[in-house]
């Protein structure tokens, strides 16, 4: 072979590019990888055009060569231009395409490289970012070269050693040629990549054309086995082992969409030490960094390649593009992977609805899918799966029996009696959890599941549920332990994400179990419990913090993933509890300032861990501490009061100057924060604040962080009772805030019917007012300049003596009220109420108390989860106790997320007196609460016979007229309200065959009484007319009808005039 030089080459290219919105004017540099969207956090959805440009000098370019311009990802639907140009286009985001550009280009400098990338919105369901915003690559091949991914290489192990074959595609013009593999870094022998141990060796695959080395391509791989079964479960190299999976989209918090390895070594270092062994790159294909990150560190990775198939989610989404580019995605994505040991499933979809809307069509699609990804990954490195919130129903069931792996979301109730009825699926989670929680925040008390509230927050206290996901991470740990067929399962989600903030309107997701900022939630040592051996890194966690009102009962909580735990109040014992099964214990204390301090024992009792919390004062300063990844340094700003000791609800702003570094983002992880992370000043959340920065020429920066004495936050409001009064007390005193918000409700923040609230005039303490017995909470809140509610404290109360209180359905009723139902109903958004998504829920609210007159008229919020029209009941009473059908309601308004829809009713009679009110539904839909209209009596057509009393010698009820009245009959009314605004006449429908019929209407009330005589003159069909009033009557009244004396005439009804 001769040893002439060859000249092929593989450079980043992320250097140089420029940047215009809009036009292709006015350009400035840029760095890639890029987000343009995440400069603006007021924008993060705006639909655009961005242009990149770059000058390529390309007189390195030999004669014979092959130029190729490679991007790992361009979010979306992008198009190059050489030298003015049309090169080509691609559409997905997520997928890496190159181009040869070779016949494009002229030799030596000046060449313009142009790429258009159009951002149209809606287009997923969470912030996808816009631009090049993964790395671009400039690649240089002799004209006999390896194809572009084209080395496959397979490992497998056979008579205990480990072997490996390798398929390579050449392009060579025809011209004859061998290829030559050679095996670096395994001088000492080959090890298994494993999830502990993750040794990875690198191929040189040399073509050789003509005795001369043409390419080289070097290919970083690992040894390892897989195996599924129905019954085992995942098998490693032979070792069975459970995934403990997390799902990640790939935004970075501050940094946005665009890709930094090291803002991703640290994401996975923390799931590394929260036990984690797996992730689903939820739903689409991650950046190569992503995955080369993944075999480094030892995590098994599913591989996802689409939210959407041919039936859009959203007008913008890939479903536009399916058919015509679904071929080149599919082979973009396995090509790209298939050597890393990491991936052990590839997932074509998550929670398509073709499989569930389209019994043929979702089935053909499916057989595509799975043909496509086998076309390009024949020899099996990873089995194909699909990911599914719809196992209930048939038809995806039928996908389910043709791909065997079968990924449930929210499905584990489904597990066994599907693991029975199918015994070949291989089943595991692959959404689970879903719980929402806000680092730091705290909504008491614990038995009361709260999803929202008015600081739009959710409690990290662990009872903040959604209504599709599960009751709480404890739960959904024992459902996957419980299931020892299931492979494991990945939570929902590893970190949160900006976009679908449910269940409010902000800015990122509440669902992570480690914030935006990187910081974890009390959720994530859940996990860490659950996950993680005692004997190898025991750990205990203690939350919440320790900075209540005095007698506040506050829920203690404390998890250890070792046998034993106990807690110290003030260094006196409240108990050493084994923790068994579980992973987690609770105690209810009453708020004493001092130290609580968790301690976990070794089942010799031997103290293996420990920590604790402080009760702390108003801030005195700014802690700093950092950890470096690569060139990013992540700060992490926390405050301290004066004996040093961490202020964890602190919110104060802070500033921050870096000199020797570039400061690129500030995050606090407050979802509710729509400041600019590209900013140098932000406040503390929960008593954090993040710093990003990147390192500059190998120095340490100098970073100065200082508080904002112009922007002083209330952090806590300490709440003192005195009998029925509550009164506030603020912290810091000097708070640049003081509007407070008070509020009476029950424990789930609804507003209470037992009571009402009177505030003091100098705003710091309001009473109560009784109405009904039992508990209450009276809540103070503070807005700290924003336009919601950041602070809520709460005070609890007891009322006695006053009796059983009664619902107004007049007012507002929540639906987080209901107090009856057939099954377990879940939260829904806004304290309302979600229901069974498959299965009949009865949603029932009693002790309604709709007066004497009633309403038919009934307005509804609802949110359904699905578009389509359906149909719901309305009943009187509970359709198992009884009941009686009003109505069978249609809906159609369709759905729009997250979002409640307004519908009103008439039902076929008025609902009176104290009742029950039940809807019955059997599809997936929250309902806010309701209301119906209220009718004053005084000015309603009532029927005679709707007398509260009747009395005389002679009459007779009949199809709601009283007639045959006589001598001395008495027809009294009750209740009628006149108000202010009074009646002045009234309408009478009568008949009768004498000639003049004498009445007396007598009003009476508010220590008065007004008469009023009417004559009604014959009528032998029903006949009406109005009278004038002598006096306009006002307020509340007794109506009484007084037919005197040589009466006889048959009343049909009246009613009141304004």
């Amino acid at each position: 072979m001769s040893k002439k030089s060859v000249s092929f080459m593989l450079l980043r290219f992320n250097d140089g590019w420029e940047f215009a919105k809009g036009e292709p004017v006015h350009f400035a540099p840029v760095e890639l990888p890029h987000d343009w969207l995440i400069a603006d956090t007021s924008n993060l959805y705006q639909s655009g055009v961005g242009w990149y440009r770059r000058e390529l000098d390309a007189g390195f370019l030999k004669e014979g060569q092959r130029l190729f311009l490679r991007f790992d990802g361009v979010y979306m639907d992008s198009t190059l231009y050489v030298n003015d140009q049309y090169v080509g286009e691609w559409k997905y985001g997520y997928t890496a395409f190159e181009f040869d550009i070779t016949e494009h280009i002229h030799k030596g400098p000046g060449n313009i490289l142009l790429l258009r990338v159009n951002y149209q919105t809606p287009c997923e369901r969470w912030y996808t970012g816009a631009g090049i915003y993964r790395d671009v690559f400039l690649k240089v091949k002799n004209s006999c070269h390896f194809v572009s991914d084209g080395i496959y290489i397979t490992t497998f192990l056979k008579d205990g050693r480990w072997h490996y074959e390798v398929d390579a595609e050449v392009e060579t013009g025809g011209r004859p040629y061998e290829v030559r593999h050679t095996l670096l870094g395994a001088e000492n022998g080959i090890k298994a990549w494993d999830v502990d141990a993750p040794h990875l060796y690198m191929l040189r695959s040399e073509l050789i054309v003509d005795g001369e080395v043409t390419d080289i391509e070097e290919t970083r791989f690992g040894f390892r086995t897989i195996a599924f079964d129905p019954d085992e479960g995942f098998f490693l190299n032979g070792r069975h082992m459970k995934l403990k999976g997390i799902c990640l989209h790939h935004d970075l918090g501050a940094l946005g969409a665009a890709v930094h390895p090291d803002a991703i070594r640290r994401q996975l270092t923390l799931f590394k030490a929260m036990g984690a062994n797996a992730i689903r790159t939820a739903h689409n294909p991650p950046a190569k960094v992503f995955m080369d990150i993944a075999d480094e560190m030892g995590f098994l990775v599913m591989s996802e390649l689409l939210d959407v198939w041919r039936q859009p989610k959203n007008p913008y989404d890939y479903a536009r593009f399916f058919d015509a580019w679904i071929e080149k995605d599919v082979a973009s994505w396995i090509r790209r992977d298939r050597n890393h040991p990491s991936v052990i499933m590839w997932s074509i979809g998550n929670e398509i609805p073709d499989t569930h809307n389209d019994a043929e069509g979702g089935v053909e699609t499916l057989r595509r899918l799975m043909a496509l990804v086998r076309q390009h990954d024949p020899k099996g490195h990873a089995p194909i799966t699909l990911c599914s919130n719809y196992m209930p129903w048939e038809n995806t069931q039928k996908c389910a029996d043709i791909i065997k792996l079968i990924g449930y979301n929210y499905g584990e109730k489904l597990y066994h009696e599907h693991h029975l009825a199918h015994p070949d699926w291989i089943i595991y989670g692959s959404e689970t959890c879903s719980t929402a929680q806000s680092r730091g925040i705290y909504h008491f008390p614990l038995s009361k599941s709260i999803l929202s509230d008015d600081d739009l927050q959710c409690s990290a206290l662990g009872n903040s549920a959604t209504s599709w996901g599960a009751k709480s991470v404890e739960a959904c740990i024992r459902a996957d332990r419980d299931a020892s067929f299931s492979l494991g399962h990945f939570i929902w989600a590893g970190q949160d994400y900006i976009g679908e903030p449910t269940p409010y309107h902000t800015k990122n997701s509440y669902l992570g179990h480690v914030d935006t900022a990187g910081f974890p939630k009390d959720s994530y040592y859940l996990f860490q419990a659950a996950w993680t051996d005692y004997k190898k890194a025991p750990m205990v966690h203690l939350f919440p913090y320790w900075d209540f009102s005095p007698g506040q009962m506050i829920d203690v909580r404390v998890c250890s993933n070792a046998p034993w735990v106990e807690l110290f109040l003030n260094g006196n014992s409240l108990g050493k509890r084994a923790l068994g099964d579980s992973i987690v214990t609770d105690w209810q204390i009453p708020y004493e300032p001092g130290t609580l301090r968790a301690v976990a024992y070794d089942e010799n009792h031997c103290m293996v861990a420990q920590t604790c919390r402080q009760s702390f004062g108003d801030v005195e300063s700014l802690r700093l501490s950092s950890e470096t990844f690569g060139e990013l340094m992540f700060v992490t700003i926390t405050a301290v009061d004066k004996e040093g000791r961490l202020v964890e609800n602190a919110n104060c702003r802070v500033r921050v100057s870096v000199s020797g570094g570039k400061l690129l983002g500030l995050d606090n992880g407050d979802a509710t924060d729509y400041e600019q992370y590209q900013t140098d000043n932000k406040r503390l959340f929960s008593g954090k604040l993040l710093a990003i920065i990147r390192l500059q020429d190998g120095s340490t920066p100098q970073i100065t962080a200082t508080i904002d004495p112009s922007d002083i936050p209330v952090r806590k409001i300490e709440l003192t009772a005195r009998g029925y009064t509550v009164t506030a007390r603020v912290f810091p005193e000097n708070a640049t805030y003081k509007d407070l918000y008070w509020r009476l409700t029950d424990a789930g923040g609804i507003d209470s019917p037992l009571g009402s609230l009177e505030v003091s005039e100098n705003g710091l303490s309001a009473t109560v007012t009784p109405k009904g017995d039992g508990d209450v909470y009276v809540r103070c809140a503070a807005k700290n300049g924003r336009g919601h509610i950041t602070l809520i404290s709460q005070c609890k109360l007891t009322i006695t003596g006053m009796g059983k209180p009664f619902l107004d359905p007049y007012a507002f009723i929540s639906g987080g009220l209901y107090n009856c139902s057939n099954t377990e109903l879940t939260n829904g958004n806004e304290r309302g109420v979600a229901t069974l998504r498959d299965g009949e829920s009865h949603v029932g609210f009693k002790d309604l108390d709709f007066g004497d007159y009633g309403s038919d008229e009934l307005t509804l919020w609802l949110f359904p989860l699905d578009k389509d029209p359906f149909t719901f009941e309305v009943w009187e009473g509970m359709p198992l106790e009884g009941g009686s059908l009003l109505l069978t309601a249609f809906y159609d308004k369709g759905s729009i997320w997250n979002t409640y829809q307004e519908v009103t009713y008439k039902l076929p009679r008025r609902l009176r007196g104290i009742t029950t009110l039940c809807l019955v539904f059997r599809q997936k839909v929250h309902i806010k609460g309701f209301r119906f209209r209220k009718f004053e009596k005084a000015f309603q057509r009532l029927q005679a016979a709707e007398c509260d009393h009747i009395s005389g010698d002679s009459f007779l009820i009949r199809d709601g007229a009283v007639e045959q009245i006589g001598n001395n009959v008495t027809l009294v009314y009750d209740n009628m309200d006149f108000g202010e605004t009074g009646a002045g006449r009234i309408e009478l429908c009568w008949r009768t065959h004498l000639s003049k019929n004498p009445i007396t209407i007598v009003f009476s009330g508010d220590g008065e009484e007004l008469r009023q005589m009417v004559e009604i003159s014959r009528a032998d069909n029903w006949d009406t007319r109005v009278f004038t009033l002598d006096s306009r009557v006002y307020g509340k009244k007794t109506v009484s009808f007084i037919f005197l004396p040589g009466c006889s005439l048959d009343l049909a009804w009246f009613r009141f005039l304004e």
